[in-house]
């Protein structure tokens, strides 16, 4: 009997969780070419248990365990992956040491990245909608690329002292709105903390979320800036630490610890959290205390009403600077105008290149609300948007731009309500605050049986 009952308990361990801590150097093959990766598994492990993917900075190795979640990893019981970069040509050291194809696209280090969770899965059985990504320095550029790559794989990102930069121009095409959070040393003058708001401003019209930021200060320590979520995007979090330079730690956050803020961060989210996937950008120019003019835009100017996407690469800006991306596909750009009855404005989307070329042109009415289909045909692009005035005498203006994917149909902003008698085990806003009760309006729930929900409070 005591022998079934140990048996019992033994199975029982490998089945709910794995025996013994792994802490190891794994070698994997990828297309061909032998790559290497450190795996983190804490003690007892539950089966079903959420992946963090780490990314060394350049120079850096996988057995920097940077960012550093192992201690937390033991605590929360995740699993967490320390990649290793291969050599690569960087033109800012003026040679090659190891790092990150950070462009974006599918390449090698996606596949690589994608070969690990498959093989990960296949011997843990994880949770596939749990799996983050964040990186440190280049490993943060990375982090942005498969923000943008990988969108459908990685349910939440964050980086600390890394955005692309020179070489690697930001991309924010992918296929959803993306949670992110982002940490940066206010003495950093290597990935420059100067250059950080353009990138701001990227993700947080990528996300559609709200472009006046909800602003913490703690003397000495940081400021925490949240540009809170709107209905079918995601928020993006920035902090920006005092005294701090080109580092992957931090305790100057209100955790104690910039790898336990991003573990909070992105334990709010899943895959299955609801967004618009068709959502591609939504500045919302029109939000009291934004000034547009700061971030990109130029608004009347002549017979100018709004222009957006006219920057270029200089040395000054190391290749970060504000620009409308497309992909190959069909979109539809919608806003409003109002002014004089009777006027038109002539509305142009135009690709930046040596054979430049409109893919929309074409005239609305002032007052009439703009629903205008376009195709991308040649991939990926950088494009200009300008809408054009008859006068410039004329006072017009614009509101609610937005611009959507058609490719996918109709919009994936709806969840389930609330039925029956289960009750959330936790209240989220649409921004992923925690809340003790819901919000007046529609705030996210988590129930019990892991799924995600919606409930609709009336009342104040």
């Amino acid at each position: 009997m005591l022998r079934n009952m140990c048996l019992i308990g033994i199975i029982a361990t490998f089945i709910n969780g794995f025996a013994a801590k792994v802490d190891k150097s794994v070698n994997i093959t990828v297309d061909g070419v032998k790559r290497s990766y450190w795996l983190y598994v804490p003690d007892n492990c539950s089966k079903n248990a959420p992946v963090v993917f780490a990314l060394h900075g350049a120079s850096g190795h996988s057995t920097d365990k940077s960012p550093h979640f192992n201690p937390i990893a033991d605590k929360e019981g995740f699993i967490v992956v320390y990649p290793q970069g291969e050599p690569i040509y960087f033109p800012v050291f003026g040679g090659t040491v190891t790092g990150w194809d950070a462009t974006g696209e599918a390449n090698k280090d996606v596949d690589f990245i994608k070969a690990i969770l498959d093989e990960i899965d296949k011997n843990y059985g994880i949770n596939r909608n749990r799996v983050y990504c964040c990186g440190f320095s280049n490993g943060g550029m990375m982090t942005y690329a498969m923000s943008n790559a990988c969108s459908d794989i990685f349910a939440a990102f964050a980086s600390i002292s890394g955005f692309p930069l020179n070489e690697f121009h930001f991309r924010h095409t992918g296929t959803r709105p993306i949670p992110f959070l982002h940490i940066h040393g206010k003495n950093d003058d290597f990935v420059k903390y100067s250059l950080m708001p353009v990138i701001r401003d990227e993700i947080v019209a990528r996300n559609g979320a709200c472009p006046v930021a909800k602003k913490t200060t703690v003397t000495g320590k940081y400021d925490k800036s949240v540009y809170e979520a709107t209905e079918g995007g995601f928020p993006y979090i920035y902090y920006e630490i005092d005294g701090m330079g080109h580092n992957d730690f931090t305790t100057n956050t209100e955790d104690g610890s910039s790898s336990l803020t991003m573990w909070n961060f992105f334990k709010k989210y899943t895959l299955n959290t609801s967004c618009d996937n068709t959502l591609k950008w939504m500045p919302r120019i029109e939000e009291e205390g934004f000034d547009p003019s700061q971030h990109g835009f130029t608004l009347n100017s002549g017979t100018m009403v709004l222009l957006f996407g006219d920057e270029k690469q200089t040395a000054d800006n190391h290749n970060v600077y504000h620009s409308l991306q497309f992909d190959k596909g069909k979109y539809r750009l919608t806003f409003k105008s109002s002014g004089p009855a009777g006027k038109k404005l002539t509305v142009r989307v135009r690709r930046w290149s040596d054979n430049a070329k409109d893919v929309l042109n074409t005239t609305v009415n002032v007052g009439e609300d703009a629903s205008l289909d376009f195709d991308v045909e040649n991939g990926w692009g950088q494009y200009r948007l300008t809408i054009k005035k008859e006068s410039a005498d004329d006072k017009i203006t614009v509101s609610e731009l937005k611009i959507i994917s058609t490719d996918s149909g109709e919009s994936a902003i709806s969840l389930p309500s609330i039925t029956g008698n289960a009750l959330p085990i936790k209240y989220y806003s649409l921004s992923g605050t925690p809340l003790g009760k819901p919000e007046r309006g529609m705030s996210i729930c988590l129930m019990p049986d892991g799924t995600v929900k919606k409930i609709i409070q009336l009342g104040k």
